[in-house]
């Protein structure tokens, strides 16, 4: 079980963490385990039903889906969470970037934990963090939607030249 002084660390890296106690940390962490993924190894396909939320505590990790890159998470991030919350298919794919090391909470671990005080400050947090990936969609879909009405214009343009 790692110090209290590294669960602290946790509590301020691990956005999942933000505002837990010690304790707290250390009694989620005895839930799951610690999994290590190699550098091209998948770690869930896309269409496949989640039941695992994960949190990177090293290396990097890029989500795709159709196989374009839509998000790349470092250590402290969590991933998985949609699939595991929603009961559906993950709408992505997640692989190792670099060789990874993940905690995997188990859907019914997740249950368990949440069974208990500690809920409302984990929730809130889950909140937050797709918050954050929500916002990183709405961004990327405004640069493709910039991009796909630039093309528009120039095809609309080249059409009112002839």
């Amino acid at each position: 079980m790692p110090s209290d002084e590294k669960l602290r660390k946790y509590s301020k890296k691990i956005k999942l963490f933000n505002g837990l106690q010690p304790d707290e940390i250390g009694s989620i962490l005895k839930q799951g385990n610690m999994l290590e993924y190699h550098k091209g190894q998948t770690i869930f396909h896309e269409g496949q039903m989640g039941s695992n939320l994960f949190i990177l505590f090293a290396g990097e990790v890029g989500i795709y889906i159709h196989n374009d890159m839509i998000a790349k998470c470092r250590a402290g991030d969590a991933f998985g969470e949609m699939a595991v919350l929603n009961h559906k298919p993950h709408v992505g794919s997640a692989a190792a970037l670099s060789d990874v090391r993940v905690f995997v909470l188990e859907e019914r671990q997740l249950n368990s934990i949440l069974e208990k005080g500690v809920a409302v400050r984990l929730l809130m947090n889950v909140i937050h963090i797709l918050s954050g990936h929500l916002e990183g969609v709405n961004a990327w879909n405004a640069a493709l939607r910039k991009k796909m009405l630039s093309k528009d214009d120039a095809a609309y343009n080249s059409d009112f030249d002839r």
